[in-house]
């Protein structure tokens, strides 16, 4: 939106508007270059002189310049020389015509921007300039008539020196404006690819951090996020006198369904306890693939209680699934806030707890969990 508004903001100015060239700034630069009115005279005296003659003087300056290869090529064409043509015709009448206002300074602006936009060089304008100036004191010099003296001539020559001098600080205005615009927009370019250069590192971080961190057959964290994570829960339980719950969890009947059916199913099973881990537990715990068939739950702020509904709920939501008669046991080892666990010690507890459950799984088929308080 910002960006309409100053776009229209450029159309409904002029030129000089838009570079903050006033009244008084134009008067200012006439007194920089000593131009006044006694110039303007100076050149008005001449201005029949060149009314008569301007196709000649337009002819002798496009013969110099149609010479330099550079500026042959950049003209290109018969119709672009004609035009060009008639534009120097208009432009060397108005050096003479007295009117040096803002209507003046505005024309002199869009020649700048146009020899910018159809890539004139400086060096190639400046050329042109002292060319042009050299053409039309020459053929004034010739045309004046007898009884003129030196003094007269030199007056007029200072006059349209002065003028164009002041042709070509609105010319060069308008090119250092360009410049800057340029470097503006590049600038702004640059800065949108350094931003979506630093969003797709970002995002590229992000997927590596996500595959050194998770397991990509069941989308939970690997063993690695979850020793990360279980040190980091421990430290804060430790801080805020919270409990915290790990769930070792290991899969019934894993092997013999791998062994009967294929690999493929049991990736399937895999991705299916993944998929309803996910699902069942809090934002706040952490969900893992420990290796192979066996899983753990960090249950952040947890007691026995609600471990006991979190194991409840979790069984429920396998039942509710065919898994191809794979069940799972479960050993819950909870921290009180008054001790909080070494990890080790406390993965080890785990992990003797699903043992136990295990156990029972032999005796009866389904789900089997038990959660025991740490000392």
């Amino acid at each position: 939106m910002a960006r309409n508004t100053t776009r229209s903001i450029g159309v409904d100015k002029t030129l000089a508007d838009q570079l903050q060239i006033n009244e008084r700034e134009i008067a200012y630069r006439k007194s920089l270059l000593g131009f006044n009115d006694k110039d303007v005279v100076e050149l008005l005296s001449c201005r029949d002189i060149v009314v008569r003659d301007i196709d000649t003087i337009v002819d002798t300056f496009y013969a110099s310049q149609l010479e330099i290869t550079e500026i042959s090529l950049l003209i290109g064409d018969a119709e672009t020389l004609q035009r060009l043509r008639m534009s120097m015709r208009r432009y060397v009448l108005e050096l003479f015509e007295g009117y040096y206002d803002a209507e003046y300074v505005n024309k002199r602006l869009r020649i700048g921007k146009v020899h910018n936009r159809i890539g004139v060089s400086p060096k190639l304008y400046i050329s042109a300039i002292t060319l042009l100036e050299v053409v039309v004191d020459a053929h004034l010099k010739l045309s004046m008539p007898e009884g003129e003296g030196e003094s007269s001539r030199e007056g007029l020559r200072m006059a349209l020196h002065k003028l164009l001098m002041f042709d070509v600080q609105l010319v060069f205005d308008t090119y250092i404006t360009s410049l800057v615009a340029e470097v503006e927009t590049a600038k702004g370019e640059l800065e949108l690819y350094a931003e979506g250069l630093e969003a797709t590192v970002r995002e590229r971080t992000k997927q590596l951090e996500e595959l050194s961190t998770r397991d990509q057959l069941t989308g939970l964290f690997n063993k690695r996020a979850f020793l990360d994570s279980l040190r980091r829960e421990i430290s804060m339980a430790e801080r805020t006198r919270e409990p915290i719950a790990l769930a070792y969890i290991d899969l019934n009947g894993f092997k013999t369904l791998n062994d009967e059916q294929g690999h493929q199913m049991g990736d399937q099973i895999l991705h299916l306890m993944g998929g309803i881990f996910q699902k069942v537990v809090r934002e706040i715990d952490v969900a893992c693939r420990y290796g192979g068939d066996e899983f753990c739950v960090i249950m952040p702020r947890t007691g026995t209680a609600e471990a006991r509904i979190a194991a409840g709920r979790i069984v429920e939501a396998f039942e509710a699934q065919d898994t191809e008669g794979v069940s799972f046991s479960m050993g819950i080892a909870v921290s009180n806030s008054d001790s909080p666990p070494d990890m080790d010690a406390f993965i080890r507890m785990a992990d003797r707890l699903m043992y136990q459950a295990k156990e029972l799984a032999h005796e009866e088929d389904g789900y089997h969990f038990i959660i025991e308080g740490l000392e």
